[in-house]
């Protein structure tokens, strides 16, 4: 008993702040969510039903894919709002003592890292349960069980994209120039990497290409994804990762980002 009581006391800060972060997020957490529904509701609802230019895709995995391709400007906004500011606000703000006196820092960034986590991971949540309901009406059922693994890229995807935006956080002046910068490079330094790296060896593959690694998501719809050609064979460009790689690649960034945001927290001075 006394070693609970123990374990208690020393995770009661870290759910105390991961209450308190979610309490204090949730107006941009019903902001984005509505944001999400409205532009598949926009998309992949009624652009079917009012337009005549427009068909149907053939395919349940071909709806899906078209509802996808805008997806990753979604998740980029929605982690770089909800992360950018994890640590650089508790500096600018003062409040990392002033509000949780009892919890130290790491566990005032784990709180606070978990809680912001929760609500981008619901957003994500959202996106794909309104897919699925759009596509059980245009197509019945049963649903694809690929959307199970495509979601669980997602979230593996936002954890990777989620430890780089806190690394940055941790030494950024503010959420406005963590947003700006995860977005630049996503967006097109991104492509320009890649660019550079495929002229000097266009045999490589890119796994360094956060667009690359993010193309997993959406190619997992298709229920042939472990016998497809990861290649294409007319330009000899690469499509998509495999689940190995994509997976290992995407827990690394994870893991390694989060430790340097938790030393670089620690050591930086309120």
């Amino acid at each position: 008993m006394d070693s609970l009581n123990r374990v208690y006391i020393r995770i009661k800060p870290v759910f105390y702040t991961l209450i308190f972060e979610i309490k204090l997020q949730v107006k941009k957490f019903v902001i984005l969510s509505l944001a999400t529904i409205l532009l598949l509701t926009l998309n992949s609802y009624i652009a079917y039903i009012l337009s005549s230019f427009q068909p149907l895709p053939y395919s349940q995995v071909d709806f899906y894919m078209l509802g996808y391709s805008y997806f990753i400007i979604i998740i980029v906004l929605a982690v770089s709002f909800f992360f950018g500011g994890i640590i650089c606000s508790e500096f600018k703000n003062k409040t990392g003592v002033a509000v949780l006196p009892l919890a130290n820092r790491y566990k005032l960034l784990i709180g606070k890292y978990f809680a912001n986590l929760i609500l981008v991971i619901g957003i994500t949540a959202i996106h794909y349960l309104t897919m699925a309901l759009f596509g059980y009406n245009f197509y019945g059922g049963p649903l694809l069980k690929t959307l199970v693994y495509s979601f669980g890229f997602a979230v593996l995807f936002i954890l990777a994209l989620s430890s780089i935006v806190t690394f940055l956080s941790s030494f950024m002046p503010s959420i406005a120039s963590v947003s700006v910068i995860m977005a630049f490079y996503v967006f097109i330094g991104d492509s320009i990497l890649s660019s550079i790296i495929m002229g000097i060896n266009s045999e490589l593959e890119p796994l360094y290409s956060f667009y690359y690694l993010f193309s997993i998501i959406g190619y997992i719809f298709y229920p042939e994804f472990s016998t497809m050609e990861r290649i294409n064979p007319y330009t000899g460009r690469w499509l998509f990762p495999s689940i190995e790689g994509a997976f290992v690649v995407l827990s690394l960034i994870a893991i390694i980002f989060f430790i340097l945001s938790s030393l670089l927290f620690k050591r930086r001075e309120f």
